[in-house]
């Protein structure tokens, strides 16, 4: 895959969230973060951001299975309810792949970046992998993804 790879100390993301269980629920998990977000103004900041949190590896979990938060990065506190959620990304170290990808080819990014991880030596932190999106991929003219994977290190 071509990507730029490198590795960065990230500070705390604080995040408001959906968590989805099954890969056919993240979209729906999507819309109401995008709904609930949309009237407080969230997007209306520059820096704000769609993220994916993987609490679940494809590997061992089945796809009906696996949890998955759909999450938007706050840049100011904010109440939540109901089934939005706050949380946050611990500071640390990351593997860092920026891609410009089509839907289709998640899964196999995710797979080149691990296995560059395991290439150059370093090893998964417990905790959780995520996605940051810059760009809504229905509005981009070849519908490509412009995203960033993030594998905590130790």
């Amino acid at each position: 895959m071509n990507a730029k790879i490198e590795i960065k100390e990230m500070a705390n993301l604080e995040l408001a969230y959906v968590t989805s269980i099954g890969e056919h629920e993240v979209t729906t998990a999507f819309d109401t973060l995008v709904k609930w977000a949309t009237p407080l103004g969230l997007f209306k900041h520059p820096d704000t951001k769609m993220v994916t949190i993987y609490h679940d590896s494809f590997k061992t979990t089945t796809p009906e299975k696996v949890r998955i938060s759909a999450c938007i990065t706050l840049t100011e506190p904010v109440k939540v309810s109901g089934n939005i959620g706050k949380t946050s990304i611990e500071k640390g170290k990351f593997i860092v792949g920026s891609f410009v990808i089509g839907v289709s080819e998640f899964e196999k990014s995710w797979n080149s970046l691990f296995l560059w991880m395991a290439e150059n030596g370093y090893k998964k932190a417990d905790r959780n992998p995520f996605e940051i999106y810059h760009n809504d991929y229905r509005i981009h003219p070849e519908k490509k993804c412009i995203v960033d994977y993030f594998i905590p290190i130790l």
